[in-house]
C-alpha cells in the first residue's frame, strides 16, 4: 500500500475511534481521489480525502457539499448511500486528511440499468428544493483554474474555448458526476453515491454525464437504458452540455497526468472524440 493510501487508513481509523467506534480490521474499498475505507465489522465506510492542496488533491468546500446534498436527498427518501448515523458523519479533520463516514452497502453485482434511470430521477426531484450554495454546473471556475497551472497546447486551448462557450447554466441542485459507475448495486436497488462535484444547473447536465461513455465510445447500452428510463427531458440542452461536462472531467485528467501517467492513451483518445463533437456541432 502506498504511503499516501496508509495515511488515509490511519486517519479514518483515528477519526471513528475519536467518535467511539473502535476498528481492528480496515479494508480499503478503493484508492483514487478520495481512500474509502470500510471500518469492519462495523456498516460504516471513511471517505478520506487525499492530503493534496487543491487542484492535486480534493477542496474541503467539495466534501462539505457532498455531505450537505446527499443528505438532503436522503432525508427525502431518495436512492443515494447515506450518511452514517452511528457516529458523526463529519467533517473529521486528522492528520492532513477530511474524513466523512457513509452508510456500508454491499454490492450485490451489476447495477440494474433501468432502476438507476429512475433513481436519478428521484434525486433531482428530492434536490429540486435544495438552497444550499452550490457551484455552477461544470465548475467553471475550478476548470479555468485547473486550465491555468498547465501548459499552453491545442488541447488546452480546446477545452478553454468549450467553457467560454458553454450555454447558460440555471437550474437547480445536481448530483455532478451522474455516470453510473456512481452507482452502487444493493439488495434494495441501485444508490447513487459520491456527491463531491454537486453544483446547479439544468437537469441535462446530469444526463450528459450519464452518456458521455455512450457517445464517446458508441457502445454503453447501460447508459442508454438508465436515459430511456429516467424519462422526459430536452435532447437540445443535452448534447450542448455534453462536450461542457466532458471539458471538466478531461481538464481534471490532464491536471492529474503527472502523477498518473497511465491515462496518457485514454485522454489523448477522448481529446480527440471531443475535438471531433465539436466540430460536428458547428457545422
Amino acid at each position: 500500500m502506498r504511503a499516501e493510501s496508509q495515511s488515509a487508513v490511519l486517519a479514518a481509523v483515528a477519526a471513528a475511534r475519536a467518535q467511539g467506534v473502535r476498528c481492528e480490521d480496515p479494508v480499503v474499498l478503493r484508492d483514487a481521489w478520495h481512500v474509502l475505507v470500510h471500518l469492519a465489522p462495523f456498516p460504516i465506510v471513511a471517505r478520506v480525502s487525499s492530503r493534496l492542496d487543491w487542484p492535486g488533491g480534493p477542496s474541503e468546500d467539495d466534501v462539505l457539499r457532498e455531505l450537505e446534498v446527499a443528505s438532503h436527498a436522503a432525508r427525502r427518501g431518495a436512492p443515494v448511500v447515506p450518511p452514517a448515523d452511528e457516529l458523526d458523519p463529519g467533517p473529521h479533520r486528522t492528520d492532513g486528511h477530511v474524513v466523512t463516514f457513509w452508510r456500508y452497502v454491499e454490492s450485490s453485482g451489476e447495477v440494474d440499468a433501468d432502476a438507476a434511470g429512475r433513481g436519478l430521477r428521484a434525486i433531482h426531484d428530492a434536490l429540486a428544493d435544495f438552497a444550499g450554495s452550490l457551484p455552477a454546473a461544470a465548475h467553471p471556475e475550478d476548470v479555468a483554474e485547473m486550465l491555468d497551472t498547465l501548459e499552453s497546447s491545442q488541447d488546452v486551448e480546446l477545452l478553454r474555448d468549450i467553457m467560454a462557450g458553454r450555454p447558460e447554466l440555471d437550474g437547480q441542485a445536481l448530483h455532478g458526476d451522474a455516470h453510473l459507475g456512481n452507482c452502487l448495486a444493493a439488495a434494495g436497488g441501485p444508490l447513487w453515491h459520491d456527491f463531491e462535484t454537486a453544483c446547479r444547473g439544468p437537469r441535462e447536465y446530469d444526463l450528459a454525464a450519464l452518456v458521455l461513455h455512450d457517445l464517446a465510445h458508441g457502445g454503453d447500452a447501460p447508459a442508454r437504458e438508465a436515459l430511456a428510463a429516467y424519462g422526459e427531458h430536452d435532447p437540445e440542452p443535452l448534447e450542448a452540455l455534453v462536450p461542457v461536462y466532458a471539458a471538466w472531467v478531461y481538464t481534471s485528467m490532464l491536471t492529474a497526468l503527472p502523477r498518473r501517467p497511465e491515462l496518457g492513451p485514454i485522454l489523448e483518445a477522448r481529446l480527440r472524440w471531443l475535438r471531433g463533437y465539436v466540430a460536428q456541432r458547428r457545422k
